[in-house]
C-alpha cells in the first residue's frame, strides 16, 4: 500500500469560486471554503487518501505568517466543517451563494455531518470548509491551507509556502435591525368555528414580522415568555374586560414553531393552524386560526390577534393557564437575517386589547 508523502497539487478557493469576499463580524456568518489538493506518494504517483483521514491533516492557516486558525472557537478567526443557516456571502448575488444559502435555510440544523466532497478527476481531492469571525474582528484575513503528510512533511499554500494559492475575507460590522427596518404589516384572517355566533363568535388578524429588504430576508426567529402547554403553545396575553358580563376575550399568540412552512401544516386542511381561544372549562370552545397564509412562510414570524365574545354569563375561568382576567408576557423575540445579523424585538402583552404592537427597545 502506497505511503502519503507529498502533494503535488494544493489550492484554496471560495465555494463560489472567487478568491476574495465579505463576512460578516458576527460568529455566525459562514463562508464556504474549499481546498483542491492531490496527494502523491514516494514515487510522485497521484494516490487517493480517505477524505476523514485527509481532513484530520489538514488546517486553514494566516496566509502571511501561517499560524492556524482557531477550530470550532468564538475566537477572532476561526473554521469548522459543517454549514449552518448562515452559510452566505454578504452582497452577493451568484447562483452559488444564493444555493448555499437555500440550502442552509431549508433546515435548522442544516450538515451537522462533515461537509467533504471528493472527486477522483485527476486524483484531485477537495474538502470544503467553512470560515467565521467574532464581533469586534476588523482587519481583513488572508486565508492559506497547511498539509502535514504521513510521513510528517509540511506543505502550505502560503506566502512563502510552495504553493501560493489564498482567499481574503474582508469584515463587516455586525448589523441591528430597528424598528424601523423591518415589516409589521397585519391582515385578517379566518378561524375555524369564527362564524359559529350560536355560541361563540371569533374574529382574528394575523400581524407578520419580516426584514423590509430586497435582497435580504429573516431565516430564523426565536422566542422567549410565551405559554408553552398543549393547546396554548405561543399564547402570552389575554385580557378579559369587565365590561359586558366579561362577554369579551383579547388574546395575542405567536407562531415560533419552525419550519414555518410544515410545523403548523395540516394536510386535511390544506393551510397551516394554529390553535386559538382554548376554554375547555365551563365554556367549552376552543378554534383555530389559519396562520402562515402568505409567500415564503420561513421568511417571517406569523402571530394572530384574536378577538372573541360569548353569551351567557361571560368566560370562565380557571381555563388551562389562565387563573386571572389579565394574564400576559412581554413577548421577546430574536430575529435573525442569512448573515446571522441577530436583532430584537418586543411585543408588550399588557396592552392588546387595540391590536399588537411591535417594539425594538423593551416596553
Amino acid at each position: 500500500m502506497p505511503t502519503w508523502t507529498g502533494v503535488s497539487t494544493l489550492s484554496v478557493v471560495l465555494e463560489s469560486g472567487y478568491q476574495n469576499c465579505d463576512i460578516y463580524a458576527n460568529g455566525q456568518n459562514r463562508i464556504a471554503v474549499t481546498v483542491s489538493i492531490q496527494p502523491t506518494d514516494e514515487d510522485a504517483e497521484v494516490i487517493w487518501v480517505d477524505p476523514g483521514h485527509l481532513l484530520s491533516r489538514m488546517w486553514l492557516i494566516d496566509y502571511v505568517d501561517e499560524s492556524t486558525l482557531s477550530w470550532k472557537s468564538g475566537s477572532s478567526w476561526s473554521y469548522t466543517d459543517s454549514a449552518n443557516q448562515f452559510t452566505a456571502i454578504p452582497g452577493s448575488t451568484d447562483s452559488a451563494s444564493a444555493s448555499a444559502s437555500a440550502s442552509a435555510s431549508a433546515s435548522a440544523s442544516v450538515s451537522e455531518e462533515r461537509a467533504v466532497v471528493s472527486t477522483a478527476e485527476n486524483g484531485i481531492q477537495q474538502i470544503t470548509f467553512y470560515v467565521y469571525c467574532g464581533s469586534g474582528v476588523a482587519n481583513p484575513k488572508s486565508i492559506g491551507v497547511l498539509v502535514r503528510t504521513d510521513t510528517d512533511d509540511s506543505v502550505t499554500s502560503s506566502l512563502n509556502g510552495t504553493f501560493h494559492d489564498k482567499v481574503t475575507l474582508k469584515p463587516r460590522s455586525a448589523v441591528v435591525y430597528r424598528r424601523g427596518d423591518v415589516s409589521w404589516e397585519y391582515a385578517r384572517t379566518t378561524t375555524k368555528y369564527g362564524g359559529n355566533t350560536k355560541y361563540v363568535t371569533t374574529d382574528a388578524w394575523n400581524y407578520y414580522l419580516s426584514l423590509d429588504s430586497r435582497d435580504n430576508h429573516f431565516v430564523t426567529f426565536k422566542v422567549w415568555n410565551c405559554f408553552s402547554q398543549s393547546g396554548y403553545q405561543g399564547f402570552f396575553s389575554s385580557h378579559i374586560p369587565s365590561d359586558n358580563h366579561r362577554k369579551n376575550f383579547y388574546g395575542g399568540y405567536v407562531w415560533n414553531q419552525e419550519p414555518h412552512d410544515s410545523a403548523y401544516y395540516v394536510p386535511s386542511d390544506g393551510h397551516s393552524l394554529g390553535e386559538v381561544v382554548n376554554f375547555p372549562d365551563g365554556n367549552k370552545w376552543w378554534d383555530y386560526a389559519r396562520i402562515y397564509d402568505r409567500s415564503y412562510p420561513e421568511r417571517y414570524l406569523c402571530f394572530t390577534w384574536v378577538h372573541s365574545t360569548t353569551g351567557g354569563d361571560g368566560w370562565h375561568l380557571p381555563n388551562g393557564p389562565l387563573t386571572d382576567w389579565g394574564e400576559w408576557y412581554t413577548l421577546e423575540i430574536a430575529a435573525y437575517d442569512r448573515y446571522g445579523n441577530r436583532s430584537e424585538f418586543w411585543v408588550d402583552g399588557s396592552d392588546i386589547i387595540g391590536g399588537l404592537n411591535l417594539y425594538d427597545t423593551r416596553p
